[in-house]
């Protein structure tokens, strides 16, 4: 088996193309944009995530959600106030953190 690989439950998976999604998910405040944007089951605007996170940066809320849009975790939806909300493969990432988080409870 080669380095890139996992054997899960007898079916061989690369890891290459997940390799840019786990960089930006290893990244300061991803993982809190992806909790806060799946609060509620609700969209979330620029400043309803700014403000959920202390200490964070308009700058890098800004990179962050950019970083995520261009990896299809999260989608913009536009009307007259821009909001976020998660994408089916954000809302697995989001699960997948949460059940992780819970485990260690």
């Amino acid at each position: 088996m080669e380095a890139c690989m996992i054997d899960y439950q007898g079916e061989i998976i690369c890891i290459d193309p997940g390799l840019p999604l786990m960089h930006v998910l290893g990244k300061k405040y991803t993982m809190l944009i992806l909790g806060v944007i799946g609060n509620n089951d609700t969209r979330k605007n620029f400043n309803d995530i700014y403000k959920s996170i202390p200490g964070a940066s308009r700058r890098i809320i800004a990179n962050r959600l950019s970083e995520l849009l261009r990896m299809n975790v999260i989608k913009r939806v536009n009307g007259n106030v821009t909001y976020y909300e998660l994408t089916d493969l954000g809302k697995k990432i989001r699960s997948g953190i949460v059940c992780f988080l819970k485990s260690l409870t």
